[in-house]
């Protein structure tokens, strides 16, 4: 399999027309996912470093459009069928897996790549590292209108806390990325 560098992941976001925020908050989210990634190769998991890095640059590549479309419940399913086109199914397959009600299902993830990039992603909020409460609490400001949707957010948050336990249960770090700060 043949995955895109990082030049060329810059040119897809640039040619799907992500904004330029969305591009740091993916950058960030990269940032955050490599250094998770090969804490975990140092651990000796089984992580492609590469994978990681690609997915987590490209997981929001459609966020703009589903935003400005009305269709958010297609968050990742967008990027999966944009990245299929592209070539790169591996990622897309990551990038879907990434929404925030994905870890609600009944096994959600598959590997370490899927639950780096989805850990990652919570972690950063715009382009700032921030806890993954602060991360909780940011999300239900912002998507939790009804109480059901606050509901469904903090069912996402618990699951999410057992990610974060999970991962760094395998590391030799505290869940602070303070290295990273």
């Amino acid at each position: 399999m043949t995955l895109p560098s990082r030049e060329q992941c810059l040119q897809l976001l640039h040619k799907h027309k992500v904004p330029e925020n969305i591009v740091r908050h993916s950058l960030q989210v990269e940032r955050v996912a490599v250094f998770l990634a090969e804490k975990m190769k140092r651990a000796g998991e089984k992580v492609d470093m590469q994978l990681v890095s690609r997915a987590a640059m490209l997981h929001d590549l459609d966020k703009t459009k589903t935003l400005e479309q009305g269709f958010r419940h297609l968050h990742g399913k967008m990027s999966r069928a944009i990245l299929e086109k592209e070539g790169f199914p591996k990622i897309g397959a990551i990038a879907e897996k990434h929404h925030l009600y994905y870890i609600l299902r009944k096994k959600p993830f598959a590997n370490w790549e899927e639950k780096i990039v989805y850990y990652a992603d919570k972690r950063v909020n715009h382009d700032q590292i921030v806890s993954l409460e602060d991360r909780l609490k940011y999300l239900v400001a912002s998507y939790g209108q009804t109480k059901e949707k606050r509901e469904k957010i903090a069912s996402c948050g618990t699951l999410a806390q057992e990610l974060e336990k999970e991962i760094f249960n395998k590391l030799c770090t505290d869940s602070s990325l303070s290295e990273l700060k």
